[in-house]
């Protein structure tokens, strides 16, 4: 690699690093790029080569976020019963959220479409690209937790969707820094287990719900 590709490189990692160093001190909606700049010690119009608006810096922030956290997933073991490792990724997902919940608020912002419409063509397909690399690594592990039960393809994407759903539903109670009163004083670790004991048992009860409905013939 070049010498002015490094140098690149490296101020751009720079430019990230004081970016998330200043989300977590301070409001992350509020922070301005000139003091991202001042952080990094170098000008406002430098920061603007590498990421052209503060909607690009996030975007960068959670792809690669996401991106270590798919890689985590990938690595975990395979366990003894078929939704063993379906399970563990989820569980290991809500932990994610639980230990950086300002990268969980960033991965729910950059998800809406107004702000995907704003950014770039190449973000926009980098945010599809890392939405099919989930989309199939779960959707793998929710066709070995189900084991026997052959689903349509359709189906499966159906229940994919519901799980997808009630993540995002505890990942938003989880960045909002508290469960709800009405919970009384049950531990995040046992709240966290019971989520993920919920989407799996919604998972093999609604495949098997799906499998007992009568089908037209030829689907």
């Amino acid at each position: 690699m070049r010498y002015q590709d490094q140098q690149f490189q490296h101020r751009e990692q720079a430019i990230l690093h004081s970016a998330l160093a200043l989300f977590r001190q301070h409001s992350w909606e509020t922070v301005t790029i000139a003091e991202v700049a001042e952080a990094a010690g170098i000008g406002k119009g430098t920061v603007y080569k590498h990421f052209p608006s503060k909607e690009a810096l996030f975007a960068e922030l959670v792809l690669d976020f996401s991106q270590r956290c798919l890689e985590g997933y990938r690595l975990l073991p395979a366990g003894d019963k078929p939704d063993d490792r379906l399970r563990q990724s989820i569980r290991q997902g809500l932990t994610d959220c639980r230990r950086d919940p300002l990268m969980a608020q960033l991965c729910m912002h950059c998800e809406r479409p107004e702000f995907k419409e704003r950014l770039s063509p190449e973000y926009r397909q980098r945010f599809a690209s890392m939405e099919a690399a989930f989309a199939e690594h779960f959707g793998a592990l929710v066709s070995q937790a189900l084991g026997d039960l052959a689903l349509p393809d359709s189906d499966c994407l159906l229940l994919l969707a519901a799980m997808d759903a009630c993540f995002s539903g505890a990942m938003l109670r989880i960045t909002s820094g508290r469960l709800g009163d009405w919970l009384g004083d049950i531990a995040m670790d046992t709240y966290l287990d019971q989520i993920t004991d919920f989407i799996i048992a919604g998972l093999h009860g609604q495949a098997a719900h799906l499998l007992a409905q009568p089908r037209l013939q030829g689907n």
